[in-house]
């Protein structure tokens, strides 16, 4: 996975990307900029399957490490759904993914309507 910051601070996460560095490290990085930012994910269902239970253990440690920090400066996550929207399970997965982050999960059709409503997120912040 890669964390696409070049349109900062729209931060893409590209499922179906790699970087050299892990995705805890570039997590830290984005973290490090002490800036706030929108999350962008294209998501499919099975983008988890072949993790491993300790690696989805592993993720979550990390994930709780960081929230403190996440709540405060990220303002949203806004799943691009494409054509198939996303089912119910992920919809509940999403609410709860929510409230145990601290920010909103808002959906969109593709990655120009995502990128209008997380500069919606970012303006309403800064209101």
């Amino acid at each position: 996975m890669l964390v696409d910051d070049s349109r900062f601070p729209l931060v893409f996460l590209r499922s179906h990307a790699e970087s050299s560095a892990t995705i805890n490290q570039q997590f830290e990085d984005l973290l490090e900029k002490r800036q706030l930012f929108v999350l962008i994910t294209d998501h499919a269902d099975d983008d988890h399957e072949d993790e491993t239970k300790e690696e989805r253990k592993e993720k979550a440690l990390f994930f709780k490490q960081i929230k403190d920090r996440m709540r405060s400066f990220c303002r949203g996550m806004i799943v691009i759904e494409g054509r198939m929207p996303l089912n119910a399970a992920m919809r509940v997965t999403a609410a709860a993914a929510s409230k145990a982050l601290g920010f909103s999960v808002l959906f969109a059709l593709d990655e120009d309507e995502a990128a209008a409503k997380g500069m919606l997120l970012l303006e309403k912040d800064a209101a």
